[in-house]
């Protein structure tokens, strides 16, 4: 009965672990973000950003409720520009920017 008991135990602890460790955020909770511009896909209104600390790219998407600083559209965006912002991560799983500002 103990054997059972445990093994229920350490399946929960695996679970709730798994759950946490790689997501950044859940849907709905805005993430600060810094780097430089790596690509500008315009038609498809998307920013590829490669954070210089940690070596990490991702990309964000750029839509009409995006507040943007110091530049009027990501066509104005160039390969190595320091932006800075926040966004939030869409049902689809998607980086969807609430503010960006170019450094």
């Amino acid at each position: 009965m103990q054997r059972i008991q445990r093994w229920t135990a350490v399946g929960l602890i695996l679970a709730v672990a798994l759950v946490f460790s790689g997501v950044p955020a859940m849907a709905g909770d805005a993430v600060s973000f810094s780097g430089n511009v790596k690509k500008v896909i315009a038609d498809k209104h998307k920013v590829a950003i490669k954070d210089p600390e940690t070596k990490k790219r991702f990309t964000v998407v750029v839509n009409d409720q995006s507040k943007l600083k110091g530049f009027k559209g990501i066509g104005e965006l160039k390969k190595g520009d320091s932006v800075s912002g926040k966004y939030v991560v869409s049902d689809k799983g998607l980086y969807v920017v609430t503010e960006m500002a170019r450094k």
